[in-house]
């Protein structure tokens, strides 16, 4: 009986010391008190004084696209319960598509790649690549469709292959290399244009998949149009809806609605190109009209077509052009297990990669980018627009190169839901601290 006892209380005594070392309770420290919102106003302030005043100027831009579908098959990525499981063809070519944004002081590109998001690997790999072609991430704007039915093997760590397969570093290499291809061919047909912006109401194309009526939704279709000198003209999208119209069972290579969007805007009159970026996708999904798989992709993207009315789109020739790009200090990772239960950093570092986590903003004249390292969402956008200069045009796109998670509304954090609770990875209230840094940004580009 003694060593039956002892096994016991060796057990026991195993077991808190292991939850000693793998668990801690969750911080629920206002960001305001922190001190990373101190380093964070640092860097702001930082930004702010360091900040060229710019001038209007003839804007020039090109555009381009270059085919990133993998040459041999590939899992694919979005859905965790494919289990890794390989394409099985190719529905839709997956596309890179840029446009390059110069004033004859400086280029920026934009990046928008038919993708769940652009891989944290990716990033790290431009960082390196990007000053061979004389750029760098100060002036690369990056973001993704959020389909979820486009190539996998990116994820270097046991999250990451969760929801992309097994990793493959002949991925990564293609798509660092898709990007700059896609830069330079889109510096080869620089000309002078104009550049105007329209918003459309869609409410009924999205809901709020998170918490329904409760919620909100930001509804807006958003399109910037560009206009060359000889005519050519591009529209450049968003649109809050979640990529979700395909489902996990969709095995082939698509692009999901995103992809019959630009499609067909590329088949209006006196459209050249078009190209989609994913908007406040954290807390919304697309309506169904009735429809399932691609012809539920055939039906949102026509909806949406149908609102466009691109030749009534004011333009204007001269536009001030800037980015800039704030690194991101967060409270360290809280991957929850229950309400007030988490698991030490150590643990979600271990079986995650190394990421990035910054904010990015582009300014042409009075529309901003402003690009998040996360499904950001859309119930946030609201209120970030209350407090940025009321004659800007705003644009919140996720998937900036960076992965954090899920971006909520702080009032739901404690919901137990996918979204908010297995996806929250960096804690509570960070809905508010993410409005704040991205209106002081947003004011500090503009001014």
């Amino acid at each position: 009986m003694n060593v039956i006892i002892k096994w016991i209380l060796a057990l026991f005594g195993v077991i808190i010391f292991l939850a000693s070392i793998t668990i801690q309770p969750v911080d629920r420290t206002h960001f305001l008190e922190s001190d990373y919102y101190q380093i964070a106003s640092s860097r702001l302030d930082s930004i702010k004084t360091n900040f060229n005043s710019i001038t209007n100027s003839h804007l020039n831009v090109g555009w381009a696209k270059v085919n990133i579908t993998p040459k041999s098959p590939t899992p694919l990525s979005g859905y965790g319960n494919r289990k890794g499981a390989i394409s099985i063809g190719v529905h839709d070519s997956l596309f890179a598509r840029c446009f390059v944004f110069n004033n004859n002081n400086e280029s920026i590109a934009f990046i928008t790649l038919d993708a769940l998001l652009v891989p944290p690997a990716v990033t790290l790999q431009l960082l390196e690549r990007l000053p061979s072609i004389g750029y760098d991430l100060n002036h690369v704007y990056l973001t993704a469709t959020h389909t979820h039915s486009s190539m996998g093997a990116w994820g270097n760590s046991y999250i990451g292959e969760l929801f992309a397969g097994e990793f493959d570093q002949n991925i990564v290499n293609q798509l660092s290399t898709n990007i700059i291809n896609a830069i330079q061919k889109a510096e080869k047909n620089i000309s002078h244009a104009s550049i105007g912006y329209a918003k459309y109401e869609a409410s009924e194309l999205v809901t709020n998949r998170l918490v329904g009526n409760k919620g909100i939704i930001d509804s807006w279709f958003r399109v910037v149009k560009i206009q060359k000198q000889n005519g050519e003209t591009a529209l450049l999208t968003t649109f809050a809806a979640h990529a979700t119209c395909l489902s996990s069972d969709e095995m082939k290579y698509a692009r999901d609605y995103p992809g019959q969007l630009v499609d067909s805007l590329e088949s209006l009159s006196g459209i050249n190109f078009a190209a989609f970026a994913a908007g406040g996708v954290g807390s919304h999904r697309p309506e169904s009209g009735g429809f399932g798989q691609h012809d539920r992709t055939r039906w949102l993207a026509s909806s949406l077509k149908q609102k466009v009315n691109h030749e009534s789109i004011p333009l204007n020739q001269t536009n001030p052009i800037n980015m800039s790009l704030m690194d991101v200090p967060l409270r360290n990772a809280h991957w929850r297990f229950s309400e007030s239960w988490r698991f030490r950093p150590w643990v979600f570092n271990w079986l995650s990669e190394e990421s990035f986590h910054f904010i990015t903003a582009l300014r042409i004249g009075n529309i901003v980018f402003t690009g998040t390292p996360c499904d950001f969402s859309g119930e946030l956008i609201s209120e970030i627009e209350n407090g940025v200069d009321k004659n800007v045009n705003l644009l919140v796109t996720s998937f900036n190169g960076g992965y954090i998670g899920y971006i909520t509304k702080d009032c739901w954090y404690d919901l137990k839901e996918y979204e908010t609770f297995m996806m929250n990875w960096f804690g509570p209230n960070n809905g508010q601290y993410f409005v704040q840094l991205i209106q002081e940004l947003v004011n500090i580009i503009v001014r």
